[in-house]
């Protein structure tokens, strides 16, 4: 079976994260998938094309409308696909939709991945184009209710016509090291400071400014604490990095960049901070917890991604510094809670992609 993904950027982000965790499985259930970009370079590229996967860029829709249709209809009538599934942040660029419903492609899946949409020109094309989705597409699918609600509509989720996939991970991949843990700390110096942790691209979802402030309150009640933000040093890192050097903190915040290893930086952290402005079911959030970190965000993300809710806390983005502050340092006591228990309820969770890649691959087999 051959799956046409649509949507993937150019940096690593949950949505990437997301196609590329349920490649690795499918991949070995006779399913491949092959990739339509159009920026410069696509996330993942190296390991896409091991795994077989083709790669065809093309025009950026904005730069030039006519030339990504042309290059879309190509591709979708050289090679007959059996789905093509969009990966969508928001209805801003529904043309994918529209040219695979021209093309007759069989199974045409709109993928919701976001709750929210920033930039007012995104927001109106957003609104305009919302209703045509289901013109269009055979499936729609989302990361959780909160974000299959937004962008289908609360009638179309009630009625059962949104199909939950979930942001599932590779439990064995995030799980706790003592081993890593120490490595870390010791070579970073960290081993008698509290380590308050973030995994994240610099982006507006993100509140990285907000972090920032909460961490300065920490710093004013207590010295030995750190903020390691883990994260491609791309979009807002340099507005983020001369606040960091503004507030006088350039000391205490460490900017690990992209890593690969991310139980590592997870091992070595004691509690994961997240008070992001607008999310779906972050990855993030979820190999956190797999690592038995306590969690402290924002009621902007949505509940679906709490897994282990004695662990997490929800607080409004109304509640100042202080009150963010006192809650993250009273988690950062926590110990965490043992790998197989917490495999377990992951998988009860139906975050582990062992289980849930199954589901997708019976999502891309049903005809309607």
């Amino acid at each position: 079976m051959k799956i046409l993904q649509i949507g993937m950027g150019n940096v690593a982000g949950g949505l990437e994260a997301f196609v590329m965790n349920y490649y690795r499985v499918l991949v070995h259930m006779d399913i491949q998938f092959d990739f339509v970009c159009m920026y410069d370079k696509i996330a993942y590229e190296e390991e896409i094309r091991k795994l077989g996967g083709r790669i065809y860029y093309i025009p950026n829709v904005k730069k030039n409308y006519q030339g990504y249709i042309k290059e879309l209809k190509k591709i979708l009538k050289e090679t007959k696909y059996d789905a093509v599934h969009v990966n969508m942040l928001s209805a801003a660029n529904i043309v994918p939709l529209r040219v695979a419903h021209t093309m007759k492609v069989p199974k045409i899946i709109a993928h919701s991945h976001s709750s929210s949409c920033p930039g007012l020109i995104r927001k109106i094309m957003d609104n305009w184009n919302r209703p045509k989705i289901a013109k269009y597409a055979t499936d729609r699918i989302a990361c959780g209710e909160m974000a299959g609600r937004w962008l289908f509509g609360d009638k179309a989720f009630q009625s059962g016509q949104v199909t939950l996939i979930n942001n599932a991970i590779q439990a064995e991949k995030f799980s706790f090291s003592e081993k890593d843990r120490d490595s870390l700390r010791k070579e970073l110096g960290w081993e008698n400071k509290t380590v308050i942790g973030h995994v994240g691209r610099f982006d507006i979802p993100k509140n990285h400014d907000r972090m920032l402030d909460i961490f300065q309150q920490i710093v004013s009640e207590k010295k030995d604490v750190m903020l390691c933000l883990v994260g491609p040093k791309e979009g807002l890192y340099k507005e983020i990095k001369e606040k960091t050097v503004q507030k006088g903190l350039e000391d205490k915040v460490y900017f690990a960049g992209k890593q690969e290893n991310i139980r590592r930086y997870l091992s070595a952290m004691d509690v994961f901070l997240f008070p992001s402005v607008f999310e779906g079911v972050p990855f993030a959030l979820i190999e956190a917890q797999a690592n038995g970190l306590a969690c402290v965000m924002s009621e902007a993300v949505s509940e679906e991604a709490v897994v282990f809710p004695e662990r997490v806390r929800r607080l409004s983005l109304d509640r100042d510094n202080i009150q963010w502050a006192a809650t993250v340092m009273a988690m950062s006591s926590m110990n965490r809670e043992a790998a197989d228990l917490i495999k377990m309820r992951l998988s009860d969770a139906h975050f582990n992609i062992e289980t849930e890649a199954k589901r997708l691959k019976d999502l891309y087999y049903h005809t309607r």
